[in-house]
């Protein structure tokens, strides 16, 4: 027997080991009850010790299975002191199952099966800012579940969303700077080649270098073409392919990923992928972008990163397109932790930065355009059986809420083993399929290339 399986055998016999181990969760506790009091939210690099810390311990557990001891959350949500109709209302548990309602023509909600424990509860609205119930001092306030009982949940308060200014002049303001030009190709559609310019530019102290335009080579040099804005959850250059086989159909398409200086913050993420847009609509990319509405899409961790955009964006979004992307992040939060995920190494932090969906549920709610469909444009959904690492279940979430919101949706679902617009040799039937309805979608949205009007 190894020394370290040693060890554990006698953990549970031990006195001196359980008096460590009851030591270290009493000062989890206490860290806890601090920031709770101090009301501050923790931060991401907490967060991950908290989990790196239990799971050493092997504290981390799931959350109870339905039909448990339960009790229920009632309150109101509100603007001022005007009722919120159709807001949608979420409690979670420690480790992310969600519990939700939708409020009544009163701004009253009720949410029954939640097993006894603290929460906070939180709520969002189509025009509104997503909270949580708070005190005076802004500091959020629990909510105690018991079995059997009903509990009184405080009135949660509403602000009508405004979207963040954008500096002007827009391309001075954040130095926007010209990499170089170039030709590039793909390998499907056969042929397929556009002209790439390569952009980069600073906002709020980083430096998003991933900025790309791509415009077909054939065509009259003075054509305006619609624009397709896609946001990829990694650097740009990483799918030229797919940025090149949209743009030798006719479209300006203009290509943007995070940057690991934001971290989780998604808000951040959408703020530089507002200026990206900007900047193409102004013309500071390129004359050749026509201007009015756009399509766009994204996938994996970049969907909602276009849900956070869209908020702010919508007029100028005709439609989008989601691939293989996180739409609930509490039931993602729940499978992660229940291991029904294969989550990839670099990403295995992910979520537990994200904190305790049951004390902090804003960064959650944040990640999850379920609960905020209404606000979203006509979508396309398109998702594998195959994938493990977002399931397939996120997209039928988005799928049913987006049929509840009256929002136009179509959906294309396959059991092919390729991710998702992997363009290249291992490229599958099931891919091109994907492709070809990605390009009939985008028709119905925006002017054909053929028919685009010409620069003066």
């Amino acid at each position: 027997m190894t020394l370290r399986a040693r060890l554990r055998s006698a953990q549970p016999a031990h006195p001196v080991l359980r008096l460590h181990r009851l030591r270290i969760r009493r000062l989890l506790l206490l860290v806890a009850a601090l920031i709770a009091v101090a009301g501050c939210t923790p931060s991401a690099e907490q967060n991950v010790l908290a989990y790196l810390l239990a799971q050493r311990l092997g504290t981390l557990a799931v959350d109870p299975p339905p039909g448990g001891p339960a009790g229920a959350l009632s309150g109101v949500v509100l603007h001022g002191d005007q009722p919120i109709p159709g807001a949608s209302v979420v409690v979670a548990g420690r480790y992310g199952t969600p519990h939700t309602a939708q409020t009544g023509l009163d701004g009253r909600y009720r949410i029954e099966g939640v097993p006894p424990g603290q929460y906070t509860p939180a709520a969002i609205a189509p025009g509104y800012t997503e909270a949580v119930p708070h005190d005076p001092l802004g500091i959020p306030r629990l909510v105690t579940i018991e079995a059997g009982r009903t509990a009184q949940a405080p009135p949660i308060v509403l602000a009508r969303h405004t979207p963040q200014p954008l500096p002007a002049p827009l391309a001075e303001q954040v130095n926007l700077t010209r990499a170089g030009v170039d030709i590039a190709s793909a390998p499907f559609p056969i042929g397929a080649a556009a002209q790439v310019e390569r952009f980069a530019f600073t906002y709020a102290g980083a430096t998003v270098d991933s900025l790309r335009l791509y415009l077909p080579l054939d065509g009259p040099p003075n054509e305006r073409l619609p624009m397709l804005f896609l946001v990829y959850p990694s650097h740009s250059d990483g799918w030229e392919p797919v940025s090149v086989a949209f743009a030798a159909e006719g479209y300006a398409v203009v290509a943007v990923s995070p940057i690991a200086a934001r971290g989780m913050d998604i808000d951040a993420h959408a703020q530089d992928s507002r200026i990206a847009f900007a900047l193409a609509q102004n013309g500071d990319l390129s004359p050749r972008i026509a201007p009015g509405p756009a399509v766009a899409l994204g996938g994996s961790f970049s969907s909602p990163i276009l849900h956070r955009f869209l908020r702010d964006e919508r007029e100028r979004v005709a439609a989008w397109i989601t691939l293989g992307g996180i739409s609930d992040a509490f039931s993602a939060t729940a499978d992660f932790y229940a291991k029904r995920l294969e989550v990839p190494p670099q990403y295995s932090l992910a979520i537990p930065a994200l904190g305790l969906p049951n004390l902090y549920p804003l960064p959650f709610l944040r990640y999850s355009p379920v609960y905020a469909a209404a606000e979203l444009p006509p979508t396309m959904v398109i998702h594998t059986a195959a994938d493990r690492i977002t399931p397939i279940d996120q997209a039928f979430r988005l799928e049913r809420a987006l049929i509840d919101a009256d929002v136009p949706v179509e959906v294309f679902y396959y059991e092919d083993v390729s991710h998702y617009l992997q363009i290249g040799a291992d490229l599958t039937d099931a891919g091109a399929e994907m492709y070809y309805r990605i390009l009939a979608f985008i028709a119905q949205y925006l002017t054909s290339p053929q028919a685009a009007t010409v620069v003066d």
